[in-house]
């Protein structure tokens, strides 16, 4: 969304009742990221004409049947500059959810969410651990539906394409690391003699429980890189 123009500002009071809602969905909105914060002068919030224009876009869409996530999509193409067409052409291609948890984007949905063409280095390294599908063909996509979210609220938050290069790298780069563990307790276990069946029931099961603790590390550092990088409070 652009920057509010000049114009008369309401409260948000005054917004709600002119646009035929409430309070609590206009901030439910923000929170979401599909309408911008208030202009503030002092302590009260107000709200000038591009508010209420995306507003009333907000609640058109709704009407229509359009939930929030397809919404901010729509409003991230726009944002980068995809015609009516494009958009609804983004609408037709949205992701189907596999049976393996996977979601199918084409490469023009790719670039309609991030924006621009992901660098083929950044494709290159997700494909070698499954995050990213065959980056030469012609319909490559996030194979992951958790790849593709990361990466649509990095947009959301105004993460720009050299952000997205970095973080995608970085993320990636973790990934590949993290899973190089398993595969040094898949060869220990070999090494010991241990029958196939074993390993892959043993390691199966042990994967889940990897996973959350794997988080939980990561929520970890983050935090103690925050704070001593950012002086966020301490948890």
């Amino acid at each position: 969304m652009k920057q509010p123009e000049a114009g008369p500002l309401q409260r948000i009071e005054e917004l709600a009742e002119d646009s035929g809602t409430t309070v609590r969905n206009i901030r439910v909105y923000q929170e979401r990221g599909l309408l911008p914060p208030p202009v503030r002068r002092g302590r009260t919030a107000f709200y000038g004409p591009e508010h209420k224009r995306r507003l009333g876009q907000i609640l058109r869409l709704l009407d229509r049947g359009y939930t929030f996530a397809t919404i901010e999509e729509l409003f991230i193409a726009e944002r980068h500059g995809f015609t009516l067409a494009e958009l609804l052409e983004l609408e037709a291609v949205r992701p189907a959810r596999r049976a393996s948890g996977r979601r199918r984007l084409p490469r023009g949905g790719v670039e309609a969410v991030a924006g621009f063409e992901l660098p083929e280095e950044l494709l290159d390294r997700g494909e070698s651990i499954g995050l990213v599908s065959d980056s030469a063909a012609a319909d490559h996509f996030f194979a992951d539906r958790y790849m593709l979210e990361l990466f649509r609220e990095l947009i959301v938050l105004g993460v720009g394409e050299e952000g997205i290069d970095k973080i995608g790298h970085l993320f990636m780069e973790g990934q590949s690391t993290a899973a190089e563990a398993i595969d040094v307790l898949v060869q220990t276990m070999k090494d010991a003699g241990m029958d196939q069946s074993v390993i892959v029931k043993r390691v199966t099961g042990i994967l889940p429980r990897a996973g959350a603790a794997a988080r939980l590390i990561f929520l970890s550092a983050a935090q103690t890189l925050l704070v001593d990088r950012h002086g966020f409070p301490k948890g």
